[in-house]
């Protein structure tokens, strides 16, 4: 199922403990720290005057927290869809990314994507489950302007989907615009 064509808005959640460290969270439930709840009310902010209708968001905390404090801003409700989740990392969940890395012989700027273990998400269900979500929020609310709030494994799969590379995030939004000269990811 392709994304529809048409603009929406995308946020990763602020920074946690364990982002700050370099660890592998996935499905970890871990809280942003007091960097994230700052970045997360700097968005609040920065979306003020946005013409989102309505915020859906991942179940875990870093992403719901996040979301609860753009929606309240901006007075708009909330939605949460357990597959915004970030990606599973298996066994890796909580380790050092560099110090996993080192292991493959990897350096810090490397994807691991083919080192991933049996038990964590592949990278290409991380994209299908990309689509298949904001697809189906998107298809639901044709005349709504949606903000998903997730994580970065999902901002990436998505922006590899329709570009072919990736980029480096920042803990803004970004406004996904789709027009007569296709697709555009623009930080706000």
């Amino acid at each position: 199922m392709p994304i529809p064509k048409r603009s929406f808005y995308f946020l990763r959640h602020g920074q946690t403990d364990w982002n700050a460290k370099g660890r592998f969270q996935g499905h970890s439930d871990i809280p942003l720290n007091q960097i994230g709840n700052a970045q997360a009310h700097d968005v609040a902010v920065a979306l003020e005057g946005s013409s989102i209708d309505f915020v859906i968001a991942s179940p875990l905390i870093r992403a719901l927290k996040t979301a609860g404090i753009v929606g309240e801003r901006l007075g708009k409700p909330i939605f949460v869809d357990s597959e915004l989740r970030e990606r599973h990392f298996g066994a890796f969940e909580g380790l050092l990314v560099n110090d996993v890395k080192r292991q493959f012989g990897l350096q810090p700027h490397q994807r691991l994507v083919r080192h991933l273990p049996a038990d964590a998400e592949q990278w290409h269900e991380t994209g299908a489950r990309t689509v298949r979500v904001t697809s189906k929020w998107l298809n639901r609310h044709p005349e709504s302007t949606l903000l998903f709030v997730a994580h970065s494994g999902l901002f990436d799969a998505l922006y590899e989907l329709i570009f072919g590379s990736r980029i480096e995030q920042k803990h803004s939004p970004y406004l996904w615009r789709y027009d007569a000269n296709g697709w555009a990811c623009e930080p706000l």
